[in-house]
């Protein structure tokens, strides 16, 4: 495996791990696509190519689920701390 390669499965690892807690009901069908093949080691160009948009649109779609990632949980510590 070339370090690309691998760069790309840890990348896509971390990923994964991130939005692991997301329902997947309350993602638009695009999100769930862009989330599944993006989990599974599909580099942004392939993901673009196999739904028919482009890469930026595939990373756009990614940063936003990271956000939301990020956001859900920050909340679910501010609920924490105040019980």
């Amino acid at each position: 495996m070339s370090a690309r390669e691998q760069l790309l499965k840890e990348r896509c690892a971390r990923f994964g791990a991130m939005i692991s807690h997301l329902d997947p009901k309350a993602l638009t069908r695009r999100q769930r696509q862009v989330a599944e093949l993006r989990i599974a080691g599909f580099s942004l160009q392939v993901i673009g190519k196999r739904l028919g948009i482009s890469a930026e649109r595939v990373r756009q779609i990614e940063a936003r689920l990271r956000t939301r990632a990020l956001l859900q949980r920050a909340r679910a510590q501010t609920s924490q701390e105040r019980t």
